[in-house]
Order: C-alpha cells, then sequence, then structure tokens
C-alpha cells in the first residue's frame, strides 16, 4: 500500500480539521470545534508550536499526526508531546501507524528531542498495547489538569485561602 507523509501547511486545514473531529467523535473525546480549529490554526502557522502531519494513500488524506512541545528538565529540555496518532479504521492493520511513528521519532532526534510521550484512555487497550510494542513505558504518575479559571474566580479563591490562615 502506497501511503505518503507529509508535513502539514495552513492549506491543509480542513483536511486535517475533518480527520480530527472523527477521530475524536469515534473516540468519545469531549472537544468543542470552535477551540479544536483554533488550536489547529495556532499549530499550522507556528512551527515553534510543534508539528502536524497527514498521512495520504493516493493523495487522499487517511490519517494524522501531531506533534507539540513541552519543556522538561528531567528530559534534558524540549520532549516531544504526540497528542494525537489517527489512522482511518480501514488503512489500520497495515502498518501505517508504525511507519508515522519512525517518522515522529526521526524528526524529534534530527532536533535533539530526546523524549516522546503521549497519553492513551484508560479503556483503550488497542492503542495502549500499539505503543508498548513501539517502545513506549507507562510511567507511574497520573496527569493532572487544571483549566485556567476566570480572573475573577481565582481572586475569590484567592481571598478564601487568605481568609483560613
Amino acid at each position: 500500500m502506497l501511503v505518503s507523509f507529509r508535513p502539514c501547511r495552513p492549506k491543509d486545514h480542513h483536511a486535517l480539521l475533518k480527520l480530527i473531529v472523527t477521530y475524536y467523535r469515534s473516540s468519545k473525546i469531549p472537544f468543542n470545534r470552535k477551540s479544536l480549529t483554533k488550536g489547529l490554526d495556532t499549530l499550522l502557522r507556528n512551527v515553534s508550536q510543534g508539528q502536524a502531519w497527514l498521512m495520504d494513500n493516493h493523495k487522499k488524506p487517511v490519517g494524522y499526526a501531531l506533534l507539540t512541545y513541552n519543556f522538561d528538565l528531567e528530559y534534558g529540555g524540549v520532549e516531544g508531546l504526540l497528542i494525537d496518532l489517527y489512522v482511518e479504521t480501514r488503512f489500520r492493520s497495515r502498518g501505517i501507524g508504525s511507519l508515522a511513528l519512525y517518522e515522529v521519532e526521526d524528526f524529534c532526534r534530527e532536533r535533539g528531542i530526546r523524549t516522546i510521550e503521549l497519553q492513551v484512555t484508560h479503556h483503550n487497550k488497542g492503542a495502549e498495547d500499539f505503543y508498548r510494542k513501539a517502545g513506549f513505558h507507562i510511567l507511574e504518575r497520573k496527569v493532572l489538569l487544571l483549566e485556567v479559571r476566570s480572573e475573577k474566580e481565582v481572586k475569590a479563591r484567592r481571598a478564601s485561602v487568605n481568609t483560613r490562615q
């Protein structure tokens, strides 16, 4: 099977967004289309934020990968965050995802990035198995997330903390 793996440009926004929405819906990942559109636009226009790739079969997109950057002293500086790797169902189990991982790894190595981190949902055993076979291992940590609150809300919380002291 002929599949090309190419870096995305702003002109690829629509094709990439279509695949992202398909992936998020099929995986039951909650999303806000406006936020996705804005974030994707930022990524495609700013190489300092990361890299997106499309996987094409006869010039038709069949998958994508999104890599962003994080800075972590533990890993010597910049690390890659593979935030998405998706291959359409009918093209799976043909080595496309594995080839995509090699491309991402080459990209990181060429830039001096020594680690690639990713997250999988607890119920997605197939994805976890795929990544473990590719060499990823589970960190003994939990991912915690804080959605930045409004200034007004933080002010109120801060005031309540100050009154407890």
